[in-house]
């Protein structure tokens, strides 16, 4: 790490840095869910890529997918019918309820029974409901197989026919949307810096981050981190704040 003062005419630049010019940020992916990998996307290494970077056998899982959708518009249709026939022994029971002919065992035969029904009711959605559970699963287990990436693929760790585990790693993208760069500022010059200058040029560099605690390596040091664009990854710069 350097820096020193410089003069540009009538403007002081407190201090000057050296800084490698870096993406955003630099993340694995790892596969959620376990099973064999059945297409990747090597084509895209060393490219711009946004979309499905690597698939992993779903068959499985749609073919219970389609059985669940099946159960559901099923029980679906069970349910429908059930209620109808829940609403007809309610009224079956308050008629026998006002009538004075009828006896109380008759009244609470109709009631015993009114409720036996809607008890096969409340079952069906039950068993409904465990279905949508299960397929919601499903659906999320099928989601998590198709591994979709935005950003540079820097490097793709697996091939077709892997099998992998969840946690195994799938790639390393970087987000180049914007670029990133790191300088360290002795604690005593810290302050409110306003403007940074690129190689003595005023940028739209901000800074992003400040460590308050001293720098591991530079002891003496706050670490900084400036995000903007405009950049080119991999280059050295001088970082000028005023």
């Amino acid at each position: 790490m350097r820096f020193f003062m410089i003069f540009l005419g009538s403007v002081l630049f407190l201090f000057a840095y050296s800084a490698k010019v870096e993406p955003f940020d630099v993340y694995e992916v790892a596969s959620p869910v376990a099973g064999q990998v059945i297409k990747v996307r090597k084509d895209k290494e060393a490219q711009v890529f946004k979309g499905e970077l690597v698939k992993i056998d779903d068959a499985v899982d749609k073919i219970e997918l389609r059985n669940i959708n099946a159960q559901i518009d099923i029980l679906k249709s069970e349910i429908q019918n059930q209620a109808s026939i829940v609403r007809r022994k309610y009224e079956t029971y308050l008629r026998y309820k006002a009538l004075k002919t009828k006896s109380l065992e008759e009244k609470n035969l109709k009631y015993y029974d009114y409720m036996l029904a809607k008890n096969q009711l409340l079952s069906l959605k039950s068993q409904l409901s465990n279905l949508e559970a299960n397929r919601a699963k499903i659906l999320d287990t099928i989601n998590k197989k198709s591994i979709k990436v935005n950003g540079y693929v820097n490097q793709i760790y697996v091939d077709k026919y892997n099998y992998v585990t969840p946690g195994t790693k799938i790639a390393e993208v970087n987000d180049i949307s914007k670029e990133k760069l790191t300088i360290y500022i002795p604690i005593d010059k810290m302050k409110r810096f306003k403007e940074v200058y690129i190689n003595g040029k005023k940028s739209n560099f901000k800074i992003y981050k400040t460590w308050i605690v001293p720098d591991k390596k530079y002891v003496t040091s706050y670490k900084v981190e400036l995000v903007g664009s405009g950049l080119r990854i991999g280059e050295i710069v001088e970082v000028e704040l005023k």
